[in-house]
């Protein structure tokens, strides 16, 4: 059995100094007819339970629109705060972003930047993608210890793998050129150990999976359409981090608040921590 428990958290709220880091693909919000696994109305109130009871301390999103966005931040209130930006020019459109709890941390920075050869032109593309694709990151201070790091969210292209390459490389100059520990959270639209996941590794920030002490879960196919979670699929979903990370836990979520699949991707959490401030 693959599937989890659906009425207990997969990782639930951590104590300082550890930090759960959280992503999902919400699936975009498209018509579909009332009761189908798809629709967001048959789903909304299982990704706002899932949210709520996991408490992530950092969660990124992909391909949320925006009556999306204003039900998830909603749902889960007032205590995490929602970055998220659109991917066309004007910052419109299918958002990727992070949502953070601000018990734990402070924003301090907000950036984006396009997946493409001009990374600080917002809507640009490059690499024969099939939609402009971008990357939303903040700069956060964490309470507990005073450390600070980047958050990075992001969706690598569905059809280019030239794109995927070469968006994972730019993503690990961008969190080469910060200077500060980092988390990148992504629907790679690519199997783990693949060739993105590879550039980043090699630009040091490898994928928390195969850190970790303590597994929490089998390693399972992220992207299960609302079916059952299988274990001869690919994991396309992952939290990474750099090699200041201390990993503790992670986990593939398969649960179904309410008995209803919350998106057609899985969740993917990593517990970890980057120590005290210098």
């Amino acid at each position: 059995m693959l599937r989890q428990a659906d009425d207990r958290p997969t990782i639930g709220p951590v104590s300082p100094p550890d930090l759960h880091c959280m992503t999902l693909n919400l699936r975009r919000q498209v018509p579909r007819p009332a009761g189908h696994p798809d629709a967001w109305e048959h789903r909304r109130d299982a990704v706002v339970a899932l949210v709520a009871s996991e408490q992530p301390t950092v969660l990124a999103v992909q391909e949320a629109l925006r009556p999306q966005a204003v039900d998830l931040a909603t749902g889960i209130g007032e205590r995490w705060e929602a970055v998220l930006l659109g991917r066309d020019r004007h910052g419109d459109g299918e958002a990727v972003g992070v949502l953070v709890d601000t018990e734990r941390c402070t924003v301090v920075e907000r950036r984006s930047w396009a997946l493409s050869r001009r990374p600080l032109r917002p809507g640009s593309r490059a690499w024969a993608t099939a939609f402009p694709r971008h990357a939303v990151g903040v700069v956060l201070d964490v309470h507990a210890t005073g450390r600070r790091f980047l958050a990075l969210a992001t969706h690598l292209d569905v059809v280019s793998p030239w794109a995927r390459l070469r968006s994972a490389q730019l993503l690990g100059r961008i969190v080469a050129e910060s200077g500060l520990p980092a988390v990148v959270m992504a629907d790679f639209n690519s199997a783990a150990g693949s060739a993105p996941w590879r550039a980043l590794a090699d630009a040091g920030v490898p994928d928390t999976w195969g850190r970790a002490s303590r597994p929490e879960t089998p390693e399972v196919g992220t992207y299960a359409a609302y079916r059952e979670p299988r274990a001869d699929r690919p994991r396309i979903d992952g939290v990474l981090a750099t090699e200041h990370a201390v990993v503790s836990r992670v986990a593939v979520s398969t649960r179904r608040p309410g008995g209803v699949w919350p998106s057609d991707h899985l969740a993917v959490h990593a517990v970890l921590s980057f120590g005290a401030s210098a």
